[in-house]
Protein backbone atom coordinates (compact mmCIF):
# COMPACT_ATOMS: atom_id res chain seq x y z
CA UNK A 1 0.00 0.00 0.00
CA UNK A 2 2.98 2.01 0.75
CA UNK A 3 5.72 3.31 -1.87
CA UNK A 4 3.52 5.57 -4.25
CA UNK A 5 5.49 8.16 -3.59
CA UNK A 6 9.17 8.04 -1.88
CA UNK A 7 10.08 11.29 0.49
CA UNK A 8 13.08 10.99 3.01
CA UNK A 9 11.27 11.19 6.01
CA UNK A 10 12.74 13.59 8.43
CA UNK A 11 12.18 14.17 12.38
CA UNK A 12 8.57 14.67 13.62
CA UNK A 13 9.01 17.35 15.92
CA UNK A 14 7.60 21.22 14.99
CA UNK A 15 9.29 23.28 12.77
CA UNK A 16 9.51 27.01 12.94
CA UNK A 17 8.79 29.10 10.09
CA UNK A 18 9.34 32.87 10.53
CA UNK A 19 6.53 34.52 12.33
CA UNK A 20 7.66 38.18 11.32
CA UNK A 21 5.77 40.11 8.47
CA UNK A 22 9.02 39.98 6.26
CA UNK A 23 9.15 36.01 6.98
CA UNK A 24 8.08 33.80 4.78
CA UNK A 25 5.12 31.80 4.33
CA UNK A 26 4.08 28.27 4.71
CA UNK A 27 4.92 27.05 1.50
CA UNK A 28 8.15 28.95 1.34
CA UNK A 29 7.47 31.65 -0.43
CA UNK A 30 7.40 35.16 0.19
CA UNK A 31 4.73 35.15 3.39
CA UNK A 32 2.08 38.15 1.40
CA UNK A 33 0.22 38.62 4.51
CA UNK A 34 -2.31 40.38 2.33
CA UNK A 35 -3.52 37.03 0.94
CA UNK A 36 -3.66 35.31 4.87
CA UNK A 37 -7.08 35.82 6.06
CA UNK A 38 -5.37 36.32 10.26
CA UNK A 39 -2.35 38.50 8.76
CA UNK A 40 -4.54 41.37 10.60
CA UNK A 41 -5.17 39.99 13.74
CA UNK A 42 -2.85 40.36 16.31
CA UNK A 43 -2.39 36.64 17.11
CA UNK A 44 -0.69 36.67 13.34
CA UNK A 45 2.43 35.46 14.22
CA UNK A 46 1.16 32.44 15.82
CA UNK A 47 -0.93 31.22 13.46
CA UNK A 48 1.81 31.89 10.76
CA UNK A 49 3.67 29.36 12.92
CA UNK A 50 1.00 27.01 13.36
CA UNK A 51 0.19 26.83 9.15
CA UNK A 52 4.04 26.09 8.69
CA UNK A 53 4.59 24.09 11.04
CA UNK A 54 1.57 21.76 9.62
CA UNK A 55 2.59 22.31 6.67
CA UNK A 56 5.84 21.03 7.42
CA UNK A 57 5.66 18.13 9.22
CA UNK A 58 2.33 16.44 7.89
CA UNK A 59 3.85 14.52 5.55
CA UNK A 60 6.32 13.58 7.58
CA UNK A 61 3.66 12.10 10.54
CA UNK A 62 1.39 9.99 7.70
CA UNK A 63 5.05 8.64 6.07
CA UNK A 64 6.00 5.05 7.06
CA UNK A 65 9.60 3.70 6.28
CA UNK A 66 9.95 6.84 4.26
CA UNK A 67 7.68 6.23 1.79
CA UNK A 68 4.28 8.21 1.53
CA UNK A 69 0.88 7.32 0.11
CA UNK A 70 -0.33 9.64 -1.83
CA UNK A 71 -4.50 8.91 -1.03
CA UNK A 72 -4.05 8.76 3.11
CA UNK A 73 -1.60 12.21 2.74
CA UNK A 74 -4.27 14.27 1.05
CA UNK A 75 -7.33 12.58 3.06
CA UNK A 76 -5.36 13.71 6.84
CA UNK A 77 -5.48 17.01 5.11
CA UNK A 78 -8.67 16.93 4.44
CA UNK A 79 -9.84 15.77 7.65
CA UNK A 80 -7.85 17.99 9.40
CA UNK A 81 -9.43 20.57 7.63
CA UNK A 82 -12.98 19.52 7.92
CA UNK A 83 -12.76 18.53 12.40
CA UNK A 84 -10.51 22.33 12.24
CA UNK A 85 -13.79 24.19 10.76
CA UNK A 86 -16.49 22.43 12.99
CA UNK A 87 -14.22 23.13 15.97
CA UNK A 88 -14.27 27.30 15.25
CA UNK A 89 -17.77 27.13 14.54
CA UNK A 90 -18.79 25.59 17.57
CA UNK A 91 -16.41 27.84 19.64
CA UNK A 92 -19.18 30.71 18.27
CA UNK A 93 -21.57 29.00 20.17
CA UNK A 94 -20.02 27.93 23.31
CA UNK A 95 -23.44 26.69 24.91
CA UNK A 96 -25.35 25.26 22.63
CA UNK A 97 -25.46 24.07 18.93
CA UNK A 98 -26.12 26.92 16.34
CA UNK A 99 -29.62 27.65 15.15
CA UNK A 100 -29.56 25.99 12.11
CA UNK A 101 -27.62 22.45 13.29
CA UNK A 102 -28.84 19.03 14.57
CA UNK A 103 -27.34 15.85 15.58
CA UNK A 104 -28.20 12.88 13.68
CA UNK A 105 -27.37 9.35 15.33
CA UNK A 106 -27.30 6.28 13.45
CA UNK A 107 -28.53 2.62 13.73
CA UNK A 108 -25.48 1.99 16.33
CA UNK A 109 -25.34 4.97 18.17
CA UNK A 110 -23.14 7.50 16.49
CA UNK A 111 -23.80 10.99 16.35
CA UNK A 112 -23.14 13.66 13.70
CA UNK A 113 -23.68 17.10 12.97
CA UNK A 114 -25.68 18.53 10.32
CA UNK A 115 -26.51 21.96 9.15
CA UNK A 116 -26.13 24.53 6.75
CA UNK A 117 -24.03 26.64 9.12
CA UNK A 118 -21.62 23.50 9.25
CA UNK A 119 -21.06 23.43 5.48
CA UNK A 120 -20.58 26.70 4.89
CA UNK A 121 -17.41 26.52 7.03
CA UNK A 122 -16.01 24.26 4.00
CA UNK A 123 -16.92 26.82 1.04
CA UNK A 124 -16.29 31.03 0.48
CA UNK A 125 -19.44 32.81 -0.17
CA UNK A 126 -17.20 35.84 -0.49
CA UNK A 127 -14.23 35.98 -1.86
CA UNK A 128 -12.89 37.26 1.68
CA UNK A 129 -13.73 34.12 2.71
CA UNK A 130 -11.77 32.30 0.26
CA UNK A 131 -8.46 32.00 1.53
CA UNK A 132 -9.77 30.71 4.71
CA UNK A 133 -11.82 27.63 3.51
CA UNK A 134 -10.72 24.16 2.59
CA UNK A 135 -12.93 24.32 -0.70
CA UNK A 136 -11.35 27.08 -2.68
CA UNK A 137 -7.87 26.47 -1.79
CA UNK A 138 -7.89 22.65 -2.68
CA UNK A 139 -9.86 23.97 -6.09
CA UNK A 140 -7.03 26.09 -6.58
CA UNK A 141 -4.64 23.84 -5.73
CA UNK A 142 -6.16 20.82 -7.99
CA UNK A 143 -6.67 23.17 -11.36
CA UNK A 144 -3.20 24.84 -10.66
CA UNK A 145 -1.78 20.68 -11.08
CA UNK A 146 -3.55 20.71 -14.08
CA UNK A 147 -7.58 20.15 -13.24
CA UNK A 148 -9.60 21.85 -15.76
CA UNK A 149 -11.66 24.05 -13.51
CA UNK A 150 -14.82 22.29 -15.55
CA UNK A 151 -13.97 18.91 -14.30
CA UNK A 152 -14.26 19.95 -10.67
CA UNK A 153 -16.01 17.18 -8.68
CA UNK A 154 -19.31 17.82 -8.06
CA UNK A 155 -20.71 19.13 -4.42
CA UNK A 156 -24.28 17.53 -4.32
CA UNK A 157 -21.63 14.13 -5.77
CA UNK A 158 -19.70 14.60 -2.72
CA UNK A 159 -22.31 15.26 0.05
CA UNK A 160 -24.56 12.60 -1.24
CA UNK A 161 -21.24 9.77 -0.93
CA UNK A 162 -20.56 11.17 2.89
CA UNK A 163 -24.33 10.84 4.00
CA UNK A 164 -25.50 8.28 1.99
CA UNK A 165 -22.39 6.11 3.67
CA UNK A 166 -22.76 6.79 7.61
CA UNK A 167 -23.13 3.55 9.46
CA UNK A 168 -22.44 1.68 6.40
CA UNK A 169 -19.11 -0.29 5.49
CA UNK A 170 -18.15 2.91 3.12
CA UNK A 171 -18.40 5.06 6.47
CA UNK A 172 -15.13 7.05 5.83
CA UNK A 173 -14.10 6.12 2.98
CA UNK A 174 -14.02 8.35 -0.26
CA UNK A 175 -15.73 7.01 -3.51
CA UNK A 176 -13.03 7.30 -5.80
CA UNK A 177 -12.88 3.34 -6.29
CA UNK A 178 -10.85 0.46 -4.69
CA UNK A 179 -7.85 1.28 -5.78
CA UNK A 180 -7.49 5.10 -4.37
CA UNK A 181 -8.56 4.82 -0.63
CA UNK A 182 -6.35 5.61 2.35
CA UNK A 183 -4.64 2.79 4.54
CA UNK A 184 -7.76 3.25 7.01
CA UNK A 185 -11.11 5.07 7.00
CA UNK A 186 -10.72 8.92 8.02
CA UNK A 187 -12.31 8.26 11.24
CA UNK A 188 -9.17 6.71 12.37
CA UNK A 189 -7.11 8.82 10.34
CA UNK A 190 -8.25 11.72 12.45
CA UNK A 191 -7.72 9.83 15.52
CA UNK A 192 -4.18 9.32 14.91
CA UNK A 193 -2.90 12.70 13.88
CA UNK A 194 -5.44 15.32 15.43
CA UNK A 195 -3.19 15.08 18.62
CA UNK A 196 -0.27 16.28 16.79
CA UNK A 197 -2.17 19.02 15.08
CA UNK A 198 -4.19 20.00 18.54
CA UNK A 199 -0.51 19.97 19.82
CA UNK A 200 0.42 22.85 16.99
CA UNK A 201 -2.57 24.76 17.71
CA UNK A 202 -1.58 25.35 21.68
CA UNK A 203 2.24 26.44 21.20
CA UNK A 204 2.81 25.00 24.37
CA UNK A 205 6.50 23.06 23.29
CA UNK A 206 9.16 25.73 23.25
CA UNK A 207 9.78 29.07 24.37
CA UNK A 208 9.63 30.77 20.64
CA UNK A 209 5.71 28.81 20.46
CA UNK A 210 5.30 29.90 23.68
CA UNK A 211 6.65 33.51 23.33
CA UNK A 212 3.44 33.61 20.21
CA UNK A 213 0.59 31.67 22.31
CA UNK A 214 -1.53 29.43 20.61
CA UNK A 215 -3.65 30.02 17.82
CA UNK A 216 -6.73 31.47 18.65
CA UNK A 217 -9.74 28.87 17.67
CA UNK A 218 -11.65 31.10 15.43
CA UNK A 219 -8.05 30.61 13.13
CA UNK A 220 -8.16 26.87 13.20
CA UNK A 221 -10.32 26.49 9.96
CA UNK A 222 -8.44 28.97 8.36
CA UNK A 223 -5.01 27.64 9.54
CA UNK A 224 -5.71 24.07 8.22
CA UNK A 225 -7.74 25.03 5.01
CA UNK A 226 -4.30 26.83 4.23
CA UNK A 227 -2.19 24.07 4.20
CA UNK A 228 -4.89 21.51 1.71
CA UNK A 229 -3.00 23.07 -1.04
CA UNK A 230 0.11 21.72 -0.80
CA UNK A 231 -1.13 17.59 -0.52
CA UNK A 232 -2.63 17.99 -3.94
CA UNK A 233 0.23 19.65 -5.51
CA UNK A 234 2.90 17.35 -4.03
CA UNK A 235 1.29 14.17 -4.99
CA UNK A 236 0.06 14.93 -8.64
CA UNK A 237 2.88 13.26 -10.35
CA UNK A 238 1.09 10.09 -9.00
CA UNK A 239 -2.34 10.65 -8.20
CA UNK A 240 -5.18 12.60 -10.52
CA UNK A 241 -5.92 16.09 -9.29
CA UNK A 242 -9.76 15.10 -9.71
CA UNK A 243 -9.46 12.20 -7.68
CA UNK A 244 -7.01 14.01 -4.99
CA UNK A 245 -9.82 16.73 -4.59
CA UNK A 246 -12.61 14.33 -4.29
CA UNK A 247 -10.55 12.35 -1.32
CA UNK A 248 -9.39 15.67 0.15
CA UNK A 249 -12.93 17.08 0.45
CA UNK A 250 -15.09 14.13 0.80
CA UNK A 251 -12.24 13.33 3.77
CA UNK A 252 -13.27 17.02 5.00
CA UNK A 253 -16.92 16.70 5.28
CA UNK A 254 -16.85 13.71 6.72
CA UNK A 255 -14.48 14.44 9.34
CA UNK A 256 -16.53 18.09 10.06
CA UNK A 257 -19.71 16.04 11.22
CA UNK A 258 -17.84 13.81 13.33
CA UNK A 259 -18.75 14.13 17.55
CA UNK A 260 -16.00 11.28 18.72
CA UNK A 261 -13.04 9.83 16.81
Amino acid sequence: MFGKRNRTAEPAQPRQDSPTPGGRGPSGSPSGEARLPWSEDPSSAACNLAAGNLANNLGTWVAHEGRLHAETYVAVSGAIAGYAAQRTLMAAHTFSLPPDMQMVTTASGDRYLFGDSLNDMLFAKTEADAGGRVWPRAVSAAVGAGLPLSSTPGLDDMFGHVTGSLGGPMEGRPSTGQDHQPIVPVRELLALHWPHVARLFQADFDDTHRRFGPVPLKWWCAVAAHVTARPVVEVSNVLDPAIALTILMESAIYASKLTRF
